[in-house]
Formats: structure tokens, sequence, C-alpha cells
């Protein structure tokens, strides 16, 4: 592996960031991948628990688990869903939107170290190259 390969790049750059957010998220009693859930919540309050683990890239398995830690921590609460009553909604507490207003504060700060000294024409031909990387990438294991 070398600081050239796509692979690693990619590798290296969720390694940082995830350990900025892990290590400001702690303070406010947070397990690795709850934060995500309350960012994901906080824009799709009201989701069904497999929107959540395809916004979050999550499997079925650690949603649940996730989600069954954060109600008893009174971040989350499930409802029927009106219109499905087969359907489950997860909604924010109080507490939980609370919760994950720091969190997309964390998030911010995190982008902002992150895109220190990148100019907005960098930021934008990034974010266009690595939205490609990532279709690429999201059509090859389709084809599996």
């Amino acid at each position: 592996m070398n600081d050239q390969d796509l692979h690693y790049l990619l590798l290296t750059g969720q390694y940082y960031s995830n350990r900025i957010m892990t290590q400001r998220t702690r303070i406010l009693d947070l397990m690795p991948g709850q934060p995500k859930i309350l960012e994901f919540l906080y824009e799709h309050n009201g989701c069904t628990q497999k929107e959540i683990g395809k916004g979050c890239l999550l499997d079925k398995s650690t949603v649940t688990s996730l989600l069954s830690r954060m109600e008893s921590h009174g971040l989350v609460k499930k409802q029927t869903d009106q219109t499905d009553r087969r359907s489950i909604c997860i909604f924010l507490t109080e507490k939980g939107m609370a919760t994950a207003e720091k969190v997309c504060r964390i998030g911010s700060e995190t982008d902002r170290i992150g895109w220190k000294e990148i100019t907005e024409k960098e930021k934008k031909k990034f974010i266009e190259t690595f939205k490609k990387i990532i279709n690429n990438l999201q059509q090859w294991e389709g084809s599996l």
C-alpha cells in the first residue's frame, strides 16, 4: 500500500474522520455508530429501521442493536406508522434531538478541519470526483 492507492487513501481518510468524531462524541456518552444514526434521524426523523440502515450503511442487526441501546438511553422512540400499521417508525426524543444537534455541530467542525486550506473550487471538484468514485464502486458491487 502506498499513498497513491485509492483504497488506502479512502481507508486513511475514514480512519481519521471517524477517530475525530468518536473522540468528540464520546463526551456525549455515545457508542460508535450512534452518532451517524442521530445525524440521519435529525434529517429524516420518523423513518424506518430499514431506511436508517440504508442511509447509514449499517446492516440490520447492527441497527437493531444500536437503536435498542439508544431507546433505553432515551434518545429515540418507536411508533407504529399511522398509514401502515405493520411498519415501525423511529423518532428522536427531545433528548435525542438535543444530542443530534450536538453531533451535527461536531460533524461540521470535523468537516472544517478536513477542508482547511482547501479552496471552494478544489472542494467542489473533489466532491464531484468523489461522487463519481462512489458511483463506480456501487456499480461494481451491484454486479456481484
